[in-house]
């Protein structure tokens, strides 16, 4: 059965055109309004592609059919069986990871959800599918001896201090490359006012990269503050530029830069590196120094704490080294007396005391 098969409900009579151009002119409209809502351009343009491949699949099929009142549930099944048996479109013989598949049918709902609140008719059954089921991988997280060996191995003080900052404040690989010497209004993101407390604060700014465009602070170790200050003042290239990781070209890290040192430290050190690692070891280590829950979903910029509990686990299960040996790259609670936490045996009993 193909595409052409699946037509729009009997019920009315077939369109005549197979442009799609109705859908098409209110795929525009809902990504002008996610424009005018501000929302971050890396969303504009995951809503961009994921909907026009849809809809250049609808035009290639040669469905009858023009808005979105003409989609129907069997047209976005008979879409995503194609997304399952094309593969990925660079690793030939590779098929799209679950998470692909599932973004690509986030977008279309989110999208035909819109359409109904617009007053466009369309096929009720649509946001009742049900999302493809994603296997739940255990997050990737370091010991404190793979991420001395990752820092033993960055060629230059620019990548140490890059993978500092991911490990030791929980960034995200896009807000590290927003931080700032100093911000728009003129004040530094590293803020030095808490240090009466044991530990300078990072200000991820809603402007420079933060997601969901919510500014918030994250604490920052004294080792880190002054390896900061240290690459300021002796190793930073010389430049007008305001961000804090700055190429040997003298040009801001990019996002795709920072990538391409997770690559080549990878190769280093013979096992996977990547940004997002780094969060989540950042996390895991938070909860087992004892920072309460609400502190650390809070300085990571999570909503609920759905996705914590999930860094909870893992440091109920796994030993990733001394805690007094991270206190040199992640602040141990400043809130509290000096730290003589539950010791590793102890520690699925003192996290389920906390949560």
């Amino acid at each position: 059965m193909t595409a052409v098969d699946i037509a729009p409900s009997p019920a009315s009579p077939l369109p005549q055109r197979t442009d799609w151009q109705g859908v098409r002119d209110a795929i525009e409209l809902f990504i002008l309004e996610r424009r005018a809502d501000k929302k971050q351009p890396s969303t504009i343009r995951y809503y961009r592609q994921q909907l026009g491949l849809f809809c250049a699949w609808l035009t290639q099929q040669g469905v009858p059919g023009d808005g979105p009142e003409d989609v129907t549930k069997a047209l976005i099944l008979a879409y995503r069986l194609h997304l399952q048996e094309r593969g990925h479109s660079r690793l030939v013989g590779q098929p799209l990871q679950h998470t692909t598949l599932v973004a690509s049918q986030r977008a279309i709902r989110t999208f035909f959800a819109w359409a109904e609140e617009e007053g466009y008719v369309i096929d009720g059954r649509i946001l009742k599918l049900r999302k493809t089921r994603v296997p739940q991988k255990d997050a990737t997280v370091y010991t404190l001896a793979q991420v001395n060996a990752i820092l033993g191995a960055c060629a230059s003080p620019t990548e140490e201090l890059a993978v500092r900052l991911l490990v030791g404040t929980g960034v995200r690989l896009s807000e590290a490359v927003g931080v700032c010497l100093r911000g728009p209004d003129g004040l530094p993101d590293l803020e030095t006012d808490s240090l009466g407390r044991g530990c300078a604060t990072l200000r991820v700014r809603w402007d420079a990269g933060a997601k969901g465009l919510k500014t918030r602070r994250t604490p920052v170790a004294v080792p880190l503050m002054k390896a900061i200050r240290r690459y300021e003042l002796r190793e930073r290239p010389r430049v007008t530029a305001p961000q804090l990781l700055i190429t040997r070209r003298g040009q801001p890290y990019k996002t795709w830069g920072l990538d391409s040192v997770m690559d080549r430290l990878q190769a280093r050190v013979g096992f996977h590196v990547h940004a997002h690692a780094f969060r989540h070891t950042w996390a895991s280590v938070m909860v087992q120094s004892g920072w309460s829950l609400e502190h650390v979903r809070s300085f990571i910029g999570h909503t609920d704490y759905t996705t914590l509990h999930r860094y909870v686990r893992l440091a109920t299960e796994r030993d990733l080294g001394d805690l007094d040996r991270w206190a040199q790259l992640i602040p141990p609670p400043t809130y509290a007396r000096p730290r003589t936490g539950p010791s590793w045996p102890d520690w699925p009993t003192a996290v389920s005391l906390q949560r």
